[in-house]
């Protein structure tokens, strides 16, 4: 009788295990079609009048209530009362702003795709998550990555800007699309279980191809910046090796048609046009003078902010014979310190100091362990931090929020189970 009451018991809890691990696994894809979509409703993604983001949005947020209401005890550490902070002060301040400043549906949009996608799930990865979760987070993304990748390569659901004409796949863009690739990279190069494949590098030459090919320069640049980076940082280690390679692809590009051969993919021409034209190349570093004159001067005129969604009405109002192109200032400090105010921004700004610090401590601190999550968190963290001071709006960064959830959980992200 011990015995089968021994055995109900082992196989309950192996029944629990199964049913705990596929609802990890649904919660993981349905937050990484989130973090793909960045919207909670998307118009685009409206099929025999099903909207499917719509859907997708319910049921990962049946999901996160159920993690989040599961949660048995909450310790606010120094790390998570930065974040919580920021994050309920913005959730606070927005509506009161709009009380004086009004409401456009684009502010509207914004703040609800926030709260939604990247609040919502940086509580439930800091609250939830361990080294198991955050992996099988980063190797979806990668698959989101590689899906993108392969639609590039065989042509289909590619956009062509009318303006430009650069790759942009399933409506997101050339920017989002590139950054993706450099999501790629980095996981690829970086994460421990792909320590010991070669074949690897193949598929990271094709994501810098596409990345390039995509015509944007701010991704392109902040990778090659993350490279130089993490040289400096290992440079003794990897010294050698990198001459080898630099060597290799100067011989490859001197004595084979494969530079000219690239140069002709999608937009890469554009990549270097600051330094061959001045056509395009003034119009684009133009437009971004200008919206950093437009939010200089909201900041001087409203330094306690106008509230989400506002700052391209109160930037025109100001100087309406300069008006701004865009609904956002391109720069995530300055869009918090427009729309939010400099309290808010401060706390931003604070924010990211502590999060850069401690992510570089727990890279070195667990250094020698070869499951450590912490290199790749420390480089795609300046990866993303750099492209969000170039571009994007608050909702944007929403990789970049959950890349600072991962670093600020308790528990450290290395697996002493298994080994790569």
């Amino acid at each position: 009788m011990f015995l089968l009451c021994c055995q109900l018991l082992h196989l309950k809890i192996t029944i629990g295990m199964k049913i705990n691990n596929l609802f990890s696994w649904g919660y993981i894809l349905l937050a990484c079609a989130m973090l793909a979509i960045g919207r909670v409703y998307d118009e685009r993604l409206e099929f025999f009048g099903i909207n499917l983001a719509l859907i997708i949005s319910i049921v990962y947020l049946l999901f996160s209530f159920l993690l989040i209401v599961s949660i048995k005890k909450v310790i606010i550490t120094k790390s998570k009362f930065l974040l919580y902070g920021f994050y309920l002060s913005l959730i606070v301040v927005t509506p009161l702003f709009w009380l004086f400043y009004g409401v456009i549906e684009y502010g509207m949009l914004k703040y609800l795709n926030f709260c939604f996608i990247v609040v919502i799930m940086s509580i439930t990865i800091l609250e939830k998550f361990d080294y198991k979760e955050v992996e099988r987070l980063i190797l979806t993304l990668l698959v989101v990555s590689s899906f993108l990748a392969f639609l590039a390569v065989i042509g289909t659901a590619i956009s062509v800007n009318a303006d430009s004409g650069r790759l942009s796949v399933l409506g997101g863009g050339p920017i989002i699309f590139s950054r993706w690739m450099g999501l790629g990279i980095l996981v690829l190069l970086l994460l421990p279980r792909f320590k010991k494949y070669k074949m690897k590098f193949l598929a990271v030459v094709v994501f810098f191809i596409l990345s390039i090919a995509s015509g944007s320069r701010g991704p392109v640049l902040t990778l090659l910046l993350v490279f130089s980076i993490y040289l400096v940082l290992n440079f003794s280690k990897f010294f050698l090796k990198f001459v080898i390679i630099i060597s290799f692809l100067i011989g490859l590009t001197a004595f084979t048609n494969i530079g000219k051969e690239i140069a002709k993919v999608g937009k890469v021409d554009r990549i270097l046009m600051n330094f061959s034209s001045r056509g395009v190349a003034m119009k684009s570093t133009g437009t971004r003078g200008k919206l950093l004159k437009g939010a200089l001067m909201v900041f001087q005129e409203y330094p306690l902010g106008v509230g989400a969604g506002n700052w391209q009405d109160k930037a025109n109002e100001l100087d309406p014979q300069y008006l701004m192109p865009l609904e956002y200032s391109h720069n995530i400090i300055l869009e918090v310190l427009n729309e939010y105010g400099i309290l808010i921004a401060l706390m931003l700004v604070i924010l990211f100091i502590y999060v850069f610090y401690s992510s570089y401590v727990l890279m070195r601190k667990y250094q020698a362990n070869n499951t450590s999550l912490y290199p790749l968190l420390f480089y795609m963290l300046i990866f993303f931090f750099l492209n969000c001071l170039i571009s994007g709006d608050l909702n944007d960064t929403r990789l970049l929020f959950v890349l600072i959830s991962f670093i600020l959980i308790q528990k450290p992200l290395i697996n002493n189970i298994e080994k790569c």
